[in-house]
């Protein structure tokens, strides 16, 4: 007995010890891992078609990937798909209507019984409610121009027009969140009633959009402190920028104290001369770009070349066929490989630390996307929604671990455009909009070979404001390239060379091996289990016969 105790003891050392050693290349720690699977909740998105009729924009998409601001794990399902009770197993349901399809009395049943938090949005609200009278609430029609929209006593004017559904309430029927205009009456633009809450207007677009995205920390119960941030990106630096706007931007940014991000394209293709410009033949261009990284610029790669040359068309996205607008005719894979290791390569071969990804133009597809994801912790930019165009959607907050990216750090405000004489007014607008959200964060960009006075007006404005500038550098960030791997924490980076790839690549297996073997020891304690208690009632059998 002592002897089975002592297997038993030793095997429970040894699992410990391979659960440490199987997470230890993880950055969250065992404490982070066991609280994040524990807090998860499990979303069910019900949608009638995934975009409105004529346009591109897969707007299921847009909406979902809000919720991956929050701790949740996402399963989207057409509403033609869901079996009766499917709901039930989630702790969240939520219902997106966009076109005039009718509900099945399923789904309409499952939906008055559900207990849980239910998000409805758009069209289809009539039907619920004749399935399900609530008490002071009524569908009153369809109106295509809302005017103005009104939350926490901000007030904001809707410029263009939207269908939104009138959904009238009495005072104790419910809470208004937020409210629409028609220019005569204010309607619900959300309204929660009991376990639903319900979103008169899909709009995965500026004010409504945020509105919707701030809300939600009340949907899934998460309060978020306010910390609101802000980042400007020097936006399509290459072989060919001066290095004397480079220079100036570095050292304004230096004496304001500001930090910042660079969107570096290591390798240009010049489309006039033919000829690519690599950053490690230009010790110049390769200096200054060291020199903002050492003063508070952070280094995002924005593709290899920005261009795809021109045996394939679509010239300037790289990952995006621009001429046919569809996904880039290659393998994906084999393509992202090459230009991302090939661009990593580059930047290492001249002391430059990349810390995370912009695509050029935003424009990449979902095969892309997941592709990127093993080698960024990071990306930056808006989120391309569709493989069926060119498409993109700008979020409020940061968004983490979705299938198509492990973080994403939006950019939502625009760009300094000298053609457009009210640039900074635009800028302070959206940011204005943006402000309603608790936990924003808020980004720009700038191209160097403007007149850096149009940047410091930006800049003299948003200082006035209590937001605080993003350091990308003081975050947790990794790079996974074939011969480098690059980690950030706490504005130190660290870079470390694979020196055996075929070595690392083992890694998996053996941790597959470990897996098994855990498995195989856990089965062999069981056994000496069940026989040390068979053999134990065997011997009070033996002794009561006696």
């Amino acid at each position: 007995m002592m002897y089975k105790s002592k297997i038993c003891g030793i095997t429970a050392k040894i699992l410990i010890l391979i659960t440490c050693l199987t997470f230890s290349n993880n950055p969250a720690t065992a404490r982070e891992l066991i609280k994040r699977e524990n807090d998860v909740k499990n979303v069910l998105v019900i949608y009638d078609r995934r975009n409105y009729l004529g346009f591109k924009t897969d707007e299921v998409t847009a909406i979902s990937h809000l919720f991956y601001h929050f701790n949740v794990a996402v399963e989207e399902i057409p509403a033609s798909y869901y079996k009766s009770g499917m709901m039930h197993k989630y702790d969240r349901t939520v219902y997106v209507g966009i076109s005039n399809e009718n509900l099945s009395e399923i789904l309409l049943d499952d939906m008055a019984k559900y207990k849980n938090p239910l998000l409805f949005i758009g069209i289809g609200i009539e039907a619920f409610i004749e399935h399900n009278p609530r008490n002071g609430i009524a569908f009153a029609g369809k109106d295509l121009k809302p005017i103005k929209v009104k939350y926490k006593g901000k007030e904001f004017i809707l410029k263009t027009e939207r269908l939104f559904q009138k959904v009238t309430a009495e005072d104790n029927a419910g809470k208004v969140v937020s409210s629409l205009s028609d220019g005569h009456t204010l309607y619900p633009y959300i309204i929660k009633i009991s376990n639903l809450w319900y979103v008169s207007c899909l709009d995965t677009q500026g004010v409504l959009f945020y509105i919707l995205a701030d809300v939600l920390h009340d949907f899934f119960e998460e309060y978020h402190d306010e910390n609101p941030q802000i980042y400007v990106r020097i936006e399509d630096v290459h072989a060919q920028t001066s290095i004397n706007n480079l220079c100036e931007i570095a050292d304004y940014f230096n004496k304001e104290g500001i930090p910042y991000m660079v969107a570096l394209i290591p390798a240009f293709y010049d489309v006039k001369t033919k000829n690519i410009y690599n950053m490690r033949d230009d010790k110049q261009f390769s200096y200054i770009i060291k020199y903002m990284q050492d003063s508070g610029g952070t280094i995002l790669l924005h593709g290899y070349t920005h261009q795809i040359h021109e045996d394939i068309p679509g010239e300037g996205f790289e990952f995006w066929d621009g001429e046919n607008d569809r996904p880039l005719d290659v393998d994906m894979g084999k393509w992202v490989d090459e230009r991302i290791n090939a661009a990593i390569n580059e930047c290492t071969a001249t002391g430059i630390v990349p810390l995370a990804f912009e695509a050029p133009h935003y424009a990449i597809s979902r095969e892309g996307y997941k592709k990127l994801k093993m080698y960024f912790s990071t990306i930056v930019g808006h989120l391309q929604t569709s493989d069926k165009g060119y498409t993109t959607t700008a979020f409020p907050y940061r968004l983490y671990d979705s299938p198509l990216y492990n973080r994403l750090i939006p950019e939502n405000l625009g760009y300094v455009d000298p053609e457009d004489v009210l640039y900074r007014q635009h800028i302070l607008e959206e940011l204005d909009k943006l402000s309603i959200v608790r936990d924003y964060t808020a980004g720009f960009y700038f191209h160097p070979y403007l007149d850096i006075d149009l940047l410091k007006d930006v800049i003299s404005e948003i200082k006035k404001r209590d937001i605080r500038f993003l350091d990308l550098k003081q975050d947790d960030n990794w790079v996974k390239g074939e011969n480098y791997i690059i980690r950030s924490q706490d504005g130190d980076i660290a870079i470390k060379e694979v020196k055996n790839r075929q070595e690392s690549q083992l890694i998996p297996f053996f941790r597959k091996i470990l897996l098994y073997l855990i498995i195989l020891v856990l089965l062999i304690c069981f056994r000496l289990l069940y026989i040390f208690l068979d053999r134990r009632r065997q011997s009070r059998e033996h002794l009561f016969k006696e």
